[in-house]
């Protein structure tokens, strides 16, 4: 694995980590943004049920993990795929996260198969993860850098320098975005104006 599949790897444990933290207080004292009536129905039925599915889907993930340990790398992506078929409450926000970053796991998966026919799979889930995404955020930013992480897995592969030069475009592009959308969601999480057109720095 390079160590940009590493960092990126980490990065998503980080995030599952602090969303399972998040659980705890959610369980003991209700679920703020649905007492707010986001999920619609009734708030009871539907914090429960946003509980039971980001349950679900920790355990899928888990159980990805624990393959993986084993070596089973087929198993290890019938586990993620299951997480994408989880259903969630009608408009719950955490269902989009989830998917993403199932998407993410699953084309880095993918990507660990090797050769072309891995990485064609991988950026096909990527694809299908752009698709998923309604909003920018953590999640949508990284599939970017999944991204980039096959077109740098494809330079590595090919041994045409046209091929190598194309690949080498690829992942800077992905980077570009995967930048381009880190920039603009921190600066709407700080409440800050949009950046100029010149490229002002943050």
């Amino acid at each position: 694995m390079t160590s940009a599949a590493r960092h990126g790897s980490g990065c998503l444990r980080r995030a599952w980590l602090f969303c399972g933290l998040l659980l705890l207080p959610m369980a003991n004292g209700g679920c703020q943004r649905a007492a707010s009536g986001l999920l619609g129905g009734s708030t009871a039925e539907n914090t429960e049920a946003v509980l039971v599915a980001l349950s679900e889907a920790r355990a899928w993930q888990r159980r990805a993990d624990l393959l993986l340990l084993d070596g089973d790398l087929p198993g290890a992506i019938h586990s993620v795929e299951e997480v994408l078929l989880i259903p969630f409450p009608a408009s719950a926000p955490e269902a989009e996260d989830v998917r993403l970053d199932a998407h993410l796991r699953l084309a880095r998966l993918y990507l660990r198969l090797g050769g072309e026919e891995g990485e064609k799979k991988a950026l096909a889930v990527v694809e299908k993860g752009r698709k998923v995404a309604t909003r920018e955020s953590f999640f949508s930013a990284h599939l970017e850098s999944v991204a980039a992480d096959v077109y740098r897995a494809r330079g590595e592969r090919v041994t045409d320098p046209k091929e190598k030069e194309d690949a080498k475009r690829r992942e800077l592009e992905a980077h570009e975005r995967h930048i381009d959308i880190d920039k603009r969601l921190l600066r709407t999480l700080l409440n800050l104006p949009p950046a100029s057109n010149k490229g002002e720095s943050r």
